[in-house]
């Protein structure tokens, strides 16, 4: 019809400008979203990791019992035995799962291996040595365990002889690549003292 007229060339360049921003902005907006959500993930996924770790651990630590074992050549294995970058020890608890017959107890040792901290376990209580054991944390650069006895001192080592005495503390610090330290404290199973001596009545 008489005086219509389509966009000029100059209206239809700065209307593809305006489309153009408009389009890279959503495109950064939808890319940062993805990035983000990504970002999430990984870290719920690397919490649920350092929770299952936790639990795994103070479960094992919170039922040791003092009990002593045979290594593979008869020698005598004190019931927790630790060092600096790792520790043994004999813990309760340990039925199994397919209701095949074992005993409910079982020795079990954490240490650093080749980068990995690890738990391993012995086929059998005595007379067998540990596994390898499962990866329970990778690209471990270092580790340091502390242990606590029962007048609140700490060392770098521990030996349950004499008298197979539990530590009543762990603390075991994972140092981790590129990711900031993890330090973990966890007690042991209470040990059981003799009850009070009652008047009258002579000691067991």
């Amino acid at each position: 019809m008489k005086g219509e007229r389509g966009f000029t060339l100059v209206e239809m360049l700065v209307a593809l400008s305006i489309f153009a921003a408009i389009a890279a902005m959503g495109v950064g907006l939808l890319r940062s979203s993805v990035d983000t959500q990504d970002a999430v993930q990984e870290r719920l996924k690397a919490m649920g990791g350092i929770n299952r770790l936790r639990a795994v651990m103070a479960n094992d630590l919170a039922q040791a019992v003092q009990r002593p074992t045979r290594g593979p050549a008869g020698e005598a294995v004190p019931a927790f035995i630790g060092s600096s970058n790792g520790f043994a020890f004999v813990h309760g608890g340990a039925g199994a799962l397919d209701g095949s017959s074992r005993p409910n107890v079982e020795r079990v040792g954490y240490a650093l291996v080749g980068g990995e901290w690890r738990r391993a376990i012995q086929p059998m209580l005595d007379g067998t040595a540990l596994g390898d054991g499962d990866r329970l944390v990778d690209e471990v650069a270092a580790v340091a365990v502390r242990y606590r006895d029962e007048r609140g001192d700490w060392s770098e080592s521990w030996t349950s002889e004499p008298g197979d005495r539990l530590p009543r503390a762990v603390e075991v610090r994972l140092t981790r690549t590129g990711r900031e330290p993890l330090t973990m404290a966890f007690l042991t199973a209470p040990t059981l003292l003799p009850p009070p001596p009652v008047a009258g009545v002579p000691a067991p």
